[in-house]
């Protein structure tokens, strides 16, 4: 298996970061995960786009990204040869070596770091189960909140959890305990005909598949809302979805052992979401 770092292609054993590096020390950096059919990403720009943003975010990071083409010529030589159709790729941005303790100034030689592996796309089509985390929140004042960091601790302790509770994913509540999203995926809930989501200010990671969500939602007269949803009403709503842009939109068949209702209009709104996504995804 090849990957792809700092200009060249390398085979996975002889490739070298530095241990010196901020990302490896201090999670000092940026990541994006992107699905690949055919060795190609339908929704490229938009992720090129995000990650940008992210560098931007956490600031004075001085790094030449590859353009959108050779990015696109990138992915599609790690997998051509691989036999699935599917592949996850991850796009992982490091600050690079340097800087005086916590401060990044002086930070040189940043790693842009290009991944691809195969992944199983039908295997992550069943429903999923949902543990709650006791142990985390989102934060809306959290830097972290707002782009993918390399410092994923929250994410990894919620999902230990899950684990522990015999859950496939954790639910992580707002700082106000209400329903924020998954460790991986944004989270809808559908009561009386209209969408439920958690707003971007309560500290979640509004992710591209949300965006995509919300759109068709809109174009199809399906009402979105963004009060605060409590545990309560999952247990009460008509269907619960979760959605990212590698698996794409998942019904939630139960939250902490309690099987959840899936009303007919739900199933059948589910169905088509997962179309159109779908679609979208695959460009």
């Amino acid at each position: 298996m090849m990957l792809w770092l700092n200009g060249s292609f390398y085979k996975v054993n002889p490739a070298q970061i530095s241990v010196a590096d901020r990302g490896f020390l201090l999670g000092d950096g940026v990541f994006e995960t992107m699905r690949a059919r055919h060795g190609q990403v339908g929704w490229l720009s938009s992720h090129l786009e995000r990650i940008s943003r992210s560098i931007d975010i956490i600031g004075g990071v001085s790094v030449s990204l590859p353009s959108k083409t050779q990015m696109a010529e990138i992915i599609a030589t790690l997998c051509q040869t691989f036999p699935n159709p599917h592949a996850v790729i991850r796009l992982t941005i490091s600050r690079g070596q340097g800087g005086q303790g916590l401060l990044p100034a002086g930070a040189s030689e940043p790693v842009v770091l290009i991944t691809a592996k195969p992944f199983d796309l039908e295997g992550g089509k069943k429903p999923v189960t949902l543990a709650v985390s006791k142990r985390v929140r989102r934060n809306p004042w959290s830097v972290a909140s707002q782009i993918k960091s390399l410092n994923y601790l929250d994410n990894i302790i919620a999902r230990q959890e899950a684990a522990n509770a015999g859950a496939e994913d954790c639910l992580i509540m707002t700082q106000d305990g209400y329903v924020g999203e998954t460790t991986i995926a944004n989270i809808f809930v559908l009561i009386n005909g209209q969408l439920y989501t958690a707003a971007k200010q309560n500290g979640i990671f509004a992710g591209l598949a949300r965006d995509f969500v919300i759109d068709w939602a809109q174009r199809n007269d399906i009402a979105i809302c963004y009060d605060p949803v409590a545990i309560g009403h999952l247990k009460a709503a008509e269907y619960v979805i979760v959605c990212n842009a590698l698996r794409g939109i998942r019904a939630v068949s139960s939250v902490e052992g309690e099987m959840l209702v899936q009303s007919e209009y739900g199933r059948d709104l589910h169905k088509k979401l997962s179309a159109a996504l779908e679609m979208s995804v695959r460009g």
